[in-house]
């Protein structure tokens, strides 16, 4: 299927010509699972969305957030804007994969091909977003100089360093080649799938996939530690459920989720949001305080407090 994926890659590569348009780095479908459903018709749901440049929280549609103009715009060489990354992410990422996601919101078990096709979606939500490549260039620029341990990081900064030198790629599709190294790797990992109690929610941003190793003591950018054995990814599903991934041993494919753990995700969350944080429900203290005054053990909660 990872062949296949490329495979339909190239055969969009050209896509359509046309002007720029609004695209989406967070798809509609999945934001629509954190909208504020508690509205009488002919008002439509609407997320929560509060901005931390400007410390302002409003209601948006899920047409109006999350997007850029022209962002998989690719150019060819007669100077024609082409779809094809945008026709990629759609046909085979989107659409195969919101039907995974109902299947995982159900709690219904995941064969091999439905793990690998939302392990591409977990992969792109994170690469999609605007600050993927700074991630990646302090990864590729700074993991000498990190106190980590370099072991782990060494096969993934080699075929980092592999893809950045090979050239002739644009950043987009520089993004989608990048998926033969991390998709496997998320493939891999034991996912576990925390359920929040009724009159819970968990928040989700423009930055959702999150990575945080719960052995350090200081706060780093998310893109770091993919081959870390002690490295938790997280990434909320909806509203109601939040994925956890880690190395080590296999545990319950659903839990439900503690109090605590809500809370820790949801300031986690809201903490690496580059900019805007979605919510199904206005957004309370911390999160609100545009200073993020914070607990260490919100942002990287201690193993013992993991089931």
């Amino acid at each position: 299927m990872l062949e296949d994926s490329f495979s339909d890659f190239n055969k969009v590569r050209r896509g359509r010509t046309l002007q720029k348009r609004n695209h989406h780095y967070i798809p509609q479908f999945y934001l629509k699972g954190f909208l504020d459903k508690r509205v009488l018709s002919p008002r439509e749901p609407s997320l929560w969305v509060f901005d931390k440049q400007q410390r302002l929280l409003k209601q948006k549609g899920t047409h109006n957030v999350a997007s850029l103009n022209g962002y998989y715009d690719l150019k060819l060489i007669t100077g024609e804007l082409t779809t094809a990354v945008e026709d990629y992410f759609s046909g085979c990422i989107e659409g195969p994969s919101s039907l995974v996601l109902k299947k995982i919101l159900d709690q219904i078990p995941l064969d091999n091909d439905e793990r690998l096709q939302f392990s591409f979606f977990i992969y792109f939500t994170f690469a999609r977003v605007p600050n993927f490549l700074n991630y990646m260039s302090w990864f590729y620029k700074n993991s000498d100089r990190l106190n980590l341990n370099l072991d782990a990081y060494s096969e993934t900064r080699k075929l980092v360093e592999e893809k950045v030198s090979s050239g002739g790629l644009t950043t987009l599709e520089f993004m989608v080649e990048m998926s033969e190294i991390f998709v496997p790797i998320i493939y891999n990992m034991n996912w576990q799938f925390h359920i929040a109690p009724q009159n819970k929610h968990f928040l989700t941003s423009d930055n959702p996939v999150i990575l945080n190793d719960p052995s350090l003591k200081k706060v780093a950018p998310s893109f770091s530690g993919w081959n870390n054995p002690n490295i938790h990814l997280t990434f909320p599903l909806d509203s109601t459920m939040c994925l956890r991934a880690t190395w080590g041993r296999k545990r319950k494919p659903y839990i439900k989720a503690t109090p605590r753990f809500i809370k820790a995700i949801n300031f986690r969350t809201s903490f690496f949001a580059t900019r805007y944080i979605f919510s199904s429900r206005p957004i309370e203290p911390p999160f609100l305080d545009g200073g993020f005054i914070f607990n260490m053990v919100d942002v990287y909660e201690s193993k013992q407090n993991w089931e």
